[in-house]
């Protein structure tokens, strides 16, 4: 009897391959994504890389993400392929057997989708994450590893996790079998199908959902605010991309259709009838199209705009090779014997300085609103700006030029737009008020050259950043009745030396070694290496793109297996319709036409609807972008329209593949065979 079971499992799989393979493939791929993000999370030759901590740990971030959609993906498309076999188990059924034994059928078919999935799925993740290692320790000039050591743990976990996704699906197909009329699965074809209705009420509330959702991209002027906003805004653009398809297109086609003169025409007639019922069906389908496709193309441009950008933004955090901070020294002698201890650090690891130079500024964050810079007495989460404030000399000396600033003068250094023409200090009080201390006015000048001094150096989560310099230290210290101290990293009791160098990358590393092992010897407070920092950042940075580009395949997997499941769905149902238009007299050329012109609907509305969905998300996503490391609204833009151009191609591509299989479904119908 258990022969018998496997058998019938065995023939089942082989005789519906058009539903069963690509069901493979999806469960085959969503294992492989799984496995190389944790495989990549806990690889030990990774950790070697300069941030490759930090990468897993962002890396680690994306692991439950995968797993959600993976279930709800996977879930979905095993209803799809429940669904298409109801005919084959009602005839298992007419045939004697009992539910119990139609559910055993059902656990091999289950089992053996999984062992196939899990095995090839496991393998290509495998061979993959040792792609990614070894290209990884290519670039940062490690020693590759051949060895091929096999992540046992991982795999068996992966797995693990999988089968109990398939057996939730098991247990969900048991009991639909369970509670329903097994015969009544033959009957179903028979059913007549209602005739789709307008839902006014729903359609006009998806277009407030979506446009509420357009409302908060377009109105979020920084990037704490598109942060805070961001998961709201995609919450009402997916409620109401989903209305909109759902309720939305069925009530602007029942409108066409009540225009007689328009709708009784053989071509309207028969494209706006057959849309309806395509619509009614398969509406939910074309809405998960658009929202994945618009994930990939938010996701991928996003990240390839920070990867691209940020090697840059990070030179301009750190444009000094070393900066060294140290207490205030007391005397002119004691500062130049801070400066010989770097140059003895220097000489002792071959490293050439070209420059050196103590300087002080003053480094926080404040609201600079309407011209009146102010500082509050502890953080609040709005309307925060990063603000350095700095002497002239500083800025001469990095640049060989000369400001000659008055002493009503202020230089400003901003990344956006600053239109006031003057500018004055002004603190606020414990509730956030104004104070009546207030500071004389200074005129602007703006300054286009980067600061030359190290300015950042980690994710500012704040609305911009500003650097104000003075002209020298007595219009410096007159600032600080108006600084609100508590708001402040760095006062007066703090120095900073200046380090650039003419010497090699590991020149550099070794010396930065050597102020670290003798901190304490040299008395510095702490020690920033540019080499190093930048190594950090884009190790963080290179995470979250090597993250962004696997949630982006997983996306685009999504994407292109639904509209093949959709294609398939619209197959069955359509072949049968084609040939009832068949016999009551339709040309195949006018079938023809039907079929071209409802496909190509059906091709192009989850394109043009992802496309403006990822227009409309830009101003939020550059505000983000901005505030995570700063990037060109140029440069983002270009990076935005290649994604939609690369996506439009490969989403072209698969739409002609399921195209074929859609054609070769209904080809009897359209033959008219």
């Amino acid at each position: 009897m258990t022969k018998i079971y496997r058998n019938l499992a065995g023939n089942a799989l082989s005789k519906n391959k058009i539903i069963y393979v690509p069901y493979i493939i999806s469960s085959m791929v969503m294992i492989a994504i799984t496995f190389i993000l944790t495989a990549i999370a806990k690889d030990e030759h990774l950790r070697q890389v300069e941030g490759g901590a930090t990468l897993q740990v962002i890396m680690s971030v994306g692991i439950p993400i995968m797993y959600v959609i993976s279930f709800f993906f996977l879930i979905g498309v095993s209803r799809f392929v429940i669904k298409q076999r109801k005919k084959e188990l009602g005839v298992y059924c007419v045939l004697g057997m009992q539910k119990k034994h139609i559910i055993r059928v059902q656990f091999l078919e289950n089992l053996y989708v999984f062992l196939l999935s899990a095995f090839s799925g496991t393998v290509v993740g495998f061979v993959i994450e040792k792609i990614v290692q070894l290209l990884f320790l290519k670039i940062y000039h490690l020693d590759a590893d051949f060895s091929w050591d096999v992540q046992w743990e991982i795999m068996l976990l992966n797995a693990f996790v999988f089968a109990c996704f398939f057996f939730v699906f098991f247990v969900f197909n048991a009991i639909g079998i369970l509670i329903s009329n097994i015969l009544d699965y033959m009957k179903e074809e028979a059913k007549g199908e209602k005739q789709p209705k307008s839902k006014w009420i729903l359609a006009i509330a998806g277009l407030l959902l979506l446009g509420a959702g357009y409302a908060l991209s377009f109105t979020s002027k920084t990037g704490i605010e598109a942060i805070q906003l961001f998961g709201v805004a995609v919450g009402l653009v997916i409620l109401g991309t989903y209305a909109l398809f759902t309720a939305g297109s069925i009530t602007l086609l029942n409108t066409m259709k009540k225009n007689k003169k328009f709708y009784y025409k053989t071509g309207h007639f028969i494209s706006i009838s057959g849309m309806l019922y395509r619509m009614k069906r398969n509406a939910a389908n074309l809405a998960t199209i658009s929202i994945f496709a618009t994930m990939v193309l938010v996701t991928m441009s996003s990240v390839t705009t920070l990867y691209t950008t940020i090697a840059d933004t990070a030179k301009q955090w750190y444009a000094s090779d070393f900066e060294i901070v140290h207490l205030k020294a007391e005397s002119e002698e004691e500062r130049k014997n801070r400066e010989d201890d770097v140059l003895e650090a220097a000489e002792k690891t071959g490293v050439t300085v070209e420059q050196i130079y103590t300087y002080r500024y003053i480094d926080g964050f404040a609201t600079v609103k309407d011209g009146i810079i102010s500082t509050a007495p502890f953080y609040r989460s709005v309307d925060i700006s990063s603000v350095m404030i700095m002497t002239e000399d500083v800025f001469d000396y990095v640049h060989g030029t000369k400001l000659n600033l008055a002493e009503d003068e202020i230089g400003v250094i901003y990344s956006g737009p600053f239109p006031e023409e003057t500018v004055r200090f002004q603190p606020m009080t414990n509730n956030y008020e104004l104070s009546d201390k207030v500071s004389s006015d200074f005129r602007v000048r703006k300054i286009d050259e980067d600061p030359g001094v190290n300015s950042g150096g980690a994710v500012m989560v704040s609305d911009g950043a500003y650097i104000f310099i003075v002209s020298d230290y007595s219009v410096y210290g007159s600032l600080e009745p108006y600084i609100n101290e508590e708001m402040w990293k760095m006062d007066e009791n703090h120095e900073y030396i200046l380090v650039n160098t003419s010497s090699s990358r590991k020149a550099q590393l070794a010396m930065y070694d050597e102020l670290l092992v003798n901190q304490d010897k040299y008395e510095f407070d702490w020690v920033n290496c540019k080499v190093d920092r930048i190594d950090e950042i884009l190790g963080v940075y290179g995470g979250l793109f090597f993250l962004g580009a696997f949630l982006s395949v997983a996306f685009l997997t999504i994407t292109i297996l639904n509209m093949y499941f959709s294609q398939l769905q619209q197959g069955y149902e359509d072949a049968k319709r084609f040939a009832i238009m068949r016999k009551v007299g339709l040309t195949r050329k006018e079938i023809k036409k039907s079929i071209n012109s409802q496909i190509v609907v059906v091709f192009l509305l989850p394109l043009l609807v992802a496309v403006i969905h990822t227009a409309a998300s830009y101003p939020m996503v550059n505000n983000i972008l901005n505030m995570l490391g700063g990037c060109e609204q140029r440069a983002f833009l270009l990076i935005v329209t290649a994604c939609c151009l690369v996506f439009a191609v490969v989403y072209t591509i698969a739409y002609l593949f399921t195209r074929r299989t859609y054609l070769k479904m209904v080809s009897g119908a359209y033959d008219g065979k």
